[in-house]
């Protein structure tokens, strides 16, 4: 299978792309019967840890070179299970996920309301992750600042930046992604919508 440019190999990508042909499937499927334009190693890993996990049964498993036969057991719906070739839950980036989806339900919010919103009992997230994630979110114009942040003489005084999610800049279930280049990828977008150039911001 062709290899996809590299800013469209993201990991929720690839999962979601072959999750969705999963569900269209009527009844029993091999890795062949998932329409998805990714390398065809990377659909049988995420079919391995999909049936380790327990959202696929392996019907036949292949012998001398031929393909696994597989069924959908459970099915949790159109985001697709976050799951590693062993079975186990990804957790790299849920902090960010869980950031992304809590900015559009409480509209206005500082760091600190952000985190606590934010976090739940199996992953807590820090005040420190919050206002990282809102500072670069804000300037690739996905955020906005309602009340701009002072600093106090004292420790605990002062005035903590106050965000807002722009109206239409909630793209998706997918939250984008800072990247190691300091560029902000959109995954529901499927392209880089901000990256930092020498002097300024693109």
């Amino acid at each position: 299978m062709s290899r996809k440019p590299v800013d469209q190999q993201q990991p929720s990508e690839c999962r979601q792309a072959i999750w969705d042909e999963i569900r269209r499937q009527e009844g029993e499927f091999t890795a062949k019967d998932l329409d998805v334009r990714l390398e065809e190693t990377t659909i049988r890993d995420y079919l391995t840890g999909l049936a380790k996990a327990g959202y696929l049964e392996v019907v036949r498993s292949g012998k001398r070179g031929e393909l696994n036969i597989y069924r959908l057991v459970n099915d949790v719906g159109v985001d697709a299970p976050r799951v590693r070739k062993d079975g186990t839950p990804v957790t790299q980036g849920i902090g960010r996920l869980q950031l992304w989806n809590t900015m559009r339900i409480i509209k206005q919010f500082t760091a600190v309301d952000l985190a606590f919103n934010a976090s739940t009992d199996e992953h807590l997230v820090a005040e420190n992750e919050a206002r990282d994630y809102c500072k670069v979110l804000c300037n690739a114009g996905y955020l906005r600042e309602v009340v701009p942040g002072k600093p106090g003489h004292k420790p605990g005084y002062g005035v903590k930046t106050t965000y807002m999610l722009i109206p239409g800049m909630w793209t998706g279930p997918n939250p984008p992604q800072i990247q190691k280049t300091r560029q902000v990828y959109d995954p529901n977008l499927r392209k880089v919508v901000w990256r930092r150039v020498e002097g300024g911001a693109e």
